[in-house]
């Protein structure tokens, strides 16, 4: 799960005890180790007793009659997610509906009352809209449209009459050292509950999605089910830190820029197809079609920015390359193993419908301006490690996933927007070095289990990478054996000369290639060898043909 060593333990002597030791050993032979210690099989079912045992995972039973519930959280962290969940239910209550609905003398007051918004912007009579995967579980950002001209702000009626509005879920409170209320709850033990949520969220550094028995989240589910955004409830309303954007339509200049703490509107929940659909202009319900008017000025806007920064901006150019390739990839993989693409990123499902596009460029853009107004205000701004400029790194888009964007979150508010005390430039260093010691934990796991066996693959890839070379074997016996090296076409994918066999979307390692393939490049490939049974492939490049990407 990527957590380290305890203090002054380097890991298991090479006799098995404690101590001294050089911390070398493979994880899964500790693993099998401990397991048998305790009396408990080496499967998953196992590895999840022996953790339940230790008491770094709880159990009990799903609400929904599912079965058991497993959470790798101590009770003390469960406590206080609970608790956060019981204030934030308690704060939304105090809310007032949207558009004002509610009795002024009730307990929420009006719309627009400081005691109740608590200095935010009331967003709640503009209606958004909240496009993910279709498995998303918890949804952290949305995108609305608002008139230049409620603003009070100039208009430039030429370049837009629009400023689009990029909504990410508000989880600052974790990252403050006191609980900073919007007036609606009393103060008690929150603020512990808190520090014990924070701490949990740097020991953890990120959400895990590769593990085999489900994913690992930041913080517990039942804290992050209460942080994000309620959506497809007409009368519910979110806390959110919003990016403005005023767009020359013109050229896809950003003209203007800024940041608000906000109250917003229940999100209209789409999945990418959905979005993409209405977008195609496929016929819909009337119901929609304001939703739709939505969709549409927003990718207008964010589509010319995105395009104007990709050809201005070095990593941002690099970047859509990379993903352009990636969808290259993705395709020829579920292609060959005649697999329904999923629109989650998860293993090879990569996507860039026009959903995707429009969500995938709203947060590049808020990620964008939020670094520029940072600059601006000069003021700094916490980040993980690889995550800069050069990458096109994004910056305070994923708080629900990443440590690190819930700080930086933490940071844009009291820098930009008055909320708070900014953080000294070495408390954002020591919050960068948190998030690269989790980063490094898990990579360290990673590398483990890259050494002992013979392919860092998830079960479902290499399930199909073993059933990918068998039927490559197949072909190259019937059209004259692995003894005269048939030759095969296969383009390459950008990473350490791997390439994808077109046709099988099996994957290996091209051999005797100076410098580096270009990725997206198609090849022309020898088998050098291959090994069904292992997943193991080796080829040596013949030549190159036409690259499928400018």
């Amino acid at each position: 799960m990527g957590d380290a060593w305890g203090d002054g333990d380097d890991g298991p002597d090479d006799d098995g005890g404690r101590g001294g030791g050089d911390g070398r050993r493979a994880l899964e032979l500790d693993v099998r180790e401990a397991l048998a210690g305790m009396g408990l099989p080496s499967t998953s079912e196992g590895a999840t007793a022996a953790l339940i045992r230790i008491g770094a995972w709880s159990e009990g039973m799903r609400t929904d009659g599912g079965g058991p519930r497993r959470e790798p959280w101590s009770s003390e962290v469960l406590d206080a997610a609970r608790s956060l969940a019981r204030r934030e239910s308690e704060r939304r209550e105090s809310r007032p509906l949207v558009g004002g609905r509610r009795d002024p003398s009730s307990r929420g007051g009006s719309v627009g009352g400081d005691d109740v918004l608590g200095g935010r912007t009331d967003l709640s009579r503009l209606p958004c809209v909240c496009v993910d995967a279709a498995r998303a579980t918890f949804r952290d950002d949305a995108i609305g449209i608002r008139p230049r001209s409620s603003t009070g702000r100039r208009t430039n009626v030429a370049a837009s009459k629009w400023e689009v509005l990029v909504h990410v879920a508000d989880v600052s409170d974790l990252y403050f050292d006191s609980y900073k209320d919007d007036g609606a709850v009393a103060p008690g033990q929150r603020d512990s509950d808190l520090r014990l949520l924070r701490e949990a969220a740097e020991h953890r550094g990120q959400s895990r999605y590769d593990l085999p028995l489900g994913p690992l989240h930041l913080l517990p589910p039942v804290a992050l089910t209460a942080l994000s955004l309620v959506a497809n409830k007409d009368e519910a309303t979110n806390r959110c830190v919003t990016l403005w954007a005023y767009i020359d339509e013109r050229d896809g200049r950003l003209l203007e820029a800024g940041l608000e703490r906000t109250m917003i509107s229940s999100p209209r929940a789409l999945s990418f197809a959905d979005a993409t659909s209405l977008l195609d202009g496929d016929a819909s319900p009337g119901s929609m079609s304001n939703t739709r008017a939505i969709l549409s000025v927003a990718e207008r806007n964010l589509s010319l920015w995105s395009q104007r920064h990709n050809q201005r901006n070095l990593a941002a150019h690099k970047r859509d390359k990379r993903m352009a390739i990636k969808e290259i990839i993705s395709n020829e993989l579920n292609a060959a193993s005649g697999t329904r693409a999923r629109d989650d990123g998860v293993g090879h499902s990569f996507q860039r419908s026009r959903g995707h596009r429009m969500v995938d460029s709203s947060l590049d853009l808020y990620a964008f301006a939020l670094e520029t107004l940072m600059s601006r205000a000069k003021q700094p701004i916490p980040r993980a490690a690889g995550s800069g400029s050069d990458r096109r790194g994004r910056l305070g888009t994923a708080p629900l996933r990443r440590y690190i964007d819930g700080v930086a979150q933490r940071q844009a508010l009291s820098a930009l927007c008055g909320y708070g005390e900014p953080l000294t430039l070495e408390e954002c260093r020591e919050a960068s070095k948190i998030a690269a010691r989790a980063s490094d934990n898990i990579n360290n796991i990673r590398s483990s289990k890259q050494s002992t066996m013979p392919r860092s693959r998830g079960s479902g890839d290499r399930r199909h990478q073993v059933s990918a070379l068998y039927n490559l074997e197949r072909h190259l016996e019937s059209t004259g054996g692995i003894q005269n090296r048939r030759q095969v076409k296969a383009v390459s994918t950008g990473r350490n000369n791997e390439v994808v066999i077109l046709g099988v979307g099996a994957t290996g390692r091209c051999k005797g290639v100076r410098g580096a393939l270009k990725g997206g490049e198609k090849l022309l490939v020898e088998v050098y060898s291959i090994d069904p049974a292992m997943g193991l492939l080796e080829v040596t490049l013949v030549k190159a043909m036409e690259q499928t990407t400018n």
